[in-house]
């Protein structure tokens, strides 16, 4: 403490201020990496080979990617299957999958957040990092960039990298396939110069009216007056163009990585007895516990794998209703699946894991919520579903669901028991007949109102019944109904509990 008092005993020197300042905007260095045959790769096409994807474009179907091989046999983006085939008859052709693209982007972004602690998905097909942050740690941006192909080239993409000070110059120039490597902010200018303006993806009407004053470059639009510039083209172009040199103000949504846990134990030897290896199941519980914890995060379900010598693992599965962090709730289930699950060899290790993690969502209840009880009772009924469907099987249990149709014996049917099952039953009874049966209401009591029920034209099972509730003469309460179809008639339908 007294080094540090006597270093700082007289007014700090410049160069001390500039030690002491934060990392700023001119030394940020901002890498992206673009995949030009993310929606080939993604479906484990061959860009070497002659391949395409195929697309929807209002209605008509046309080539959304296009590998280098294809290109060179004349077939373009957005042409038509048969064109394409009319120039290419061997070309592997194959349906596009947005969502097996995204998924690809993300994997590729989860990879590289080992090389960089901020990674963005903003651009399509673009992962964008800031890496001046991190050189030191992989020997400078050379090997960082190298390093990190390597890591994207094993998940079977091929990247185009380009590194500069802005992030719009870095996207830009992997977009035109330049592998750039530019430190300093002055050279941006020159490097991106050449560059046509198509490369700005400026729209119709304003790339016209930049060719016809012979603007061809984007070193021809910086030789421009600015003030004229943005009075002309308007301060949206403006501000590209500075982006490029740079002077980028642009806020990235970071990518972060799905929250996933896994702990194991190895057994000091190989146990057969249930009570004998269950303790490493409880320890791993309670660490998962800490785990979601710390991170205000609940699970929804957990996997616990059973590793033996020389045979297939274990592997046992818990679903929640809802979301969990109670150790003892997760333990009592995984304890009655072991009790009734007989293990085919001894146990060698254990692995608990979980990717089901969701954000924590706390009970509301106020001061004077006379509801308490209830929802206590709610979650007491939750972990006793939990506990049946952990003993029984998912498929065993079951509940009433409710279908888009007024015709009783099709408006309900049974479905696996699901939490997010919150629609009101109408009052109807549970019990309602295979068949109705005919009727005399001679001695009924009528108590409800009539409710008409007239549907099922449109599929040739029309219904026309009034129902009503009635109570016979030995106390049962039904439900029955008059077929306005046949004359009148009354039936019984249903009985209530």
């Amino acid at each position: 403490m007294a080094a540090t008092a006597r270093a700082f005993s007289h007014p700090p020197s410049r160069r001390d201020e500039q030690a002491l300042e934060p990392r700023s905007e001119s030394r940020r260095l901002w890498l992206c990496a673009y995949f030009p045959n993310l929606a080939l790769e993604s479906l484990g096409l061959d860009p070497t080979q002659a391949v395409a994807t195929l697309e929807n474009i209002k209605g008509r179907p046309c080539l959304h990617a296009v590998s280098e091989p294809a290109r060179l046999a004349g077939i373009e983006s957005g042409m038509t299957l048969a064109a394409a085939r009319a120039l290419c008859p061997n070309l592997i052709i194959r349906i596009r999958d947005p969502e097996a693209e995204q998924l690809a982007l993300q994997r590729l972004a989860d990879a590289a957040l080992d090389f960089s602690p901020w990674v963005s998905l903003d651009s399509p097909q673009c992962l964008l990092l800031e890496i001046g942050s991190c050189l030191s740690l992989f020997g400078g941006a050379e090997s960082l960039r190298e390093q990190l192909r390597q890591a994207l080239l094993k998940l079977n993409h091929r990247p185009v990298i380009a590194i500069t000070p802005a992030a719009e110059a870095s996207e830009l120039a992997a977009l035109q396939g330049l592998e750039s490597f530019i430190t300093d902010k002055k050279a941006l200018r020159s490097a991106l110069g050449p560059l046509p303006i198509a490369a700005l993806r400026l729209d119709e009407k304003t790339l016209r009216r930049l060719q016809k004053i012979g603007i061809r470059r984007l070193t021809d639009l910086w030789r421009l007056p600015r003030d004229g510039l943005a009075r002309r083209y308007g301060k949206e172009l403006l501000n590209r163009l500075d982006a490029l040199a740079g002077q980028d103000n642009r806020a990235f949504n970071a990518f972060h990585r799905p929250p996933r846990f896994e702990a194991r134990r190895d057994m000091p030897v190989e146990l057969e007895r249930l009570e004998h290896f269950f303790p490493a199941v409880e320890q791993l519980a309670e660490e998962f516990e800490a785990f979601l914890q710390a991170r205000d995060a609940t699970a929804l379900g957990v996997n616990l794998e059973i590793i033996h010598h020389a045979r297939p693992s274990t592997r046992l599965e818990l679903n929640f209703r809802t979301g969990s962090r109670d150790a003892g709730h997760w333990l009592a289930l995984l304890h009655e699946k072991l009790e009734r699950s007989p293990l085919p060899a001894p146990v060698l290790a254990l692995a608990l894991f979980s990717q089901a993690i969701a954000p924590f969502q706390p009970e509301v209840v106020t001061l004077f919520d006379d509801d308490a009880a209830q929802i206590n009772g709610d979650r007491e009924w939750q972990s006793m579903l939990d506990q049946l469907q952990a003993r029984l099987g998912t498929s065993a249990l079951k509940q009433l669901s409710i279908l888009d149709d007024h015709r009783p014996e099709r408006a309900m049917t049974a479905q696996p028991v699901s939490p997010t099952q919150n629609r009101e039953m109408p009052a109807r009874p549970l019990w309602l007949l295979s068949k109705p049966e005919a009727l005399d209401i001679q001695g009924l009591q009528l108590l409800s109102e009539t409710e008409r029920i007239e549907s099922g034209w449109w599929d040739n099972a029309p219904i026309r019944r009034d129902y009503r509730v009635a109570l016979d003469r030995r106390g049962r309460k039904l439900w029955v109904f008059r077929d306005l179809n046949a004359n009148g008639s009354w039936y019984l339908h249903g009985l209530f509990g």
